[in-house]
């Protein structure tokens, strides 16, 4: 039996977000000196597409604003021109969600409000984790090892914003690596039923409980995709093993490639010299008659570098070997004359 595997990579989905001042209807005072409340809004720049037609972005703003996390935001004022870099002294772990009653609306509690003077340098990211705690602009992640319970995770910056510069921009990108997967038969036969039972990725070929991919790591919330060292220093401290395991929710397995309901995000980690794999354990069994049920499992090493940002798809192609019938000789009559001579008379 043989299996076939091809990876698939998207480009990376931005999600936009927008943050916007209303004027203060009762003041008196002239525009300059109006109190501006700080609020959010949101909206999709653009959704990426793989190379194999798959979507690159799982979290999107829909998602995102109807989730009960929304997101997070750490602000930095400095009351003059300076730059002191990003911080929290006046956004600490701040959750922002989106409204119920419109779908363009972002809300948050207690309100915040723009200076005349000076500026605000922001972080943010998604999904909002409660005692998220900031450390020379970053945070610590930790990779669910449960599949189903996974989420995609975003970041966004945005430096020296004033009243004047509103609405305030973040795009958000995606910080973790994706991984998903498609699985087909390689005989169009429909006699025959291929049940999954599980798929692992682990490091190794024969024990699935052989560990791989990292546990935790630091992600940098100030880093900067249009600098080209940022996708290389994004996340340090990475550190851990763990394996993951697909065991439930598996498409039919026909013919034809269909995808998997679960996807993987995981720190970015390379894997160009080996020590990954994937294990797959199946059951053939056959329509009208036969009992029998035979499992199997078999396992290829996937050489792959694992970036931030992009999506690669597993393919699956469970071969079957027919059990064939042959024939390489009928052996000849030999003679005996063991039987005696009978007269008849």
């Amino acid at each position: 039996m043989y299996k076939k595997f091809f990876m698939g990579i998207a480009a990376m989905a931005a999600l936009t977000l927008v943050s916007c001042s209303s004027d203060d209807l009762n003041s008196v005072s002239d525009n300059s000196s109006k109190n501006e409340a700080i609020s959010f809004d949101g909206y999709l720049g653009r959704s990426a597409v793989s190379v194999n037609g798959s979507r690159g972005s799982v979290l999107d703003k829909t998602q995102l604003h109807n989730s009960a996390d929304g997101f997070g935001v750490f602000g930095n004022y400095s009351s003059t021109d300076e730059d002191n870099g990003f911080g929290s002294n006046l956004f600490n772990n701040q959750k922002v969600k989106g409204d119920a009653s419109n779908e363009n609306k972002w809300t948050y509690d207690p309100l915040k409000y723009w200076s005349t003077e000076g500026h605000i340098d922001f972080l943010a990211y998604a999904p909002y984790v409660e005692n998220t705690t900031l450390t020379d602009s970053k945070i610590n992640f930790t990779v669910v090892n449960t599949v189903a319970d996974q989420k995609d995770l975003l970041w966004a910056n945005v430096k020296g914003q004033t009243k004047t510069d509103k609405p305030v921009t973040f795009t958000f990108n995606h910080a973790l690596a994706k991984i998903g997967y498609t699985v087909k038969k390689g005989v169009n036969d429909d006699n025959v039923t291929i049940t999954l039972n599980k798929i692992t990725l682990a490091g190794s070929a024969t024990d699935p409980a052989k560990k791989a991919f990292y546990t935790t790591g630091t992600i940098n919330l100030s880093k900067d995709l249009t600098n080209t060292e940022a996708a290389t220093d994004l996340w340090t401290d990475c550190k851990g093993e763990q394996n993951f395991t697909w065991s439930s929710e598996f498409p039919n397995v026909t013919s034809s490639s269909l995808a998997g309901s679960g996807y993987l995000f995981v720190i970015p980690q390379n894997f160009s010299t080996g020590k990954l794999y994937v294990i797959v354990d199946y059951t053939i069994s056959y329509k009208g008659g036969p009992t029998a049920e035979m499992k199997s499992t078999v396992s290829s090493p996937i050489v792959m570098n694992f970036l931030q940002g992009k999506a690669y798809t597993i393919n699956l192609t469970i071969g079957l070997t027919p059990i064939d019938f042959d024939v390489n000789v009928v052996n000849g009559w030999v003679d005996d004359n063991t039987i005696p001579e009978i007269p008849l008379n």
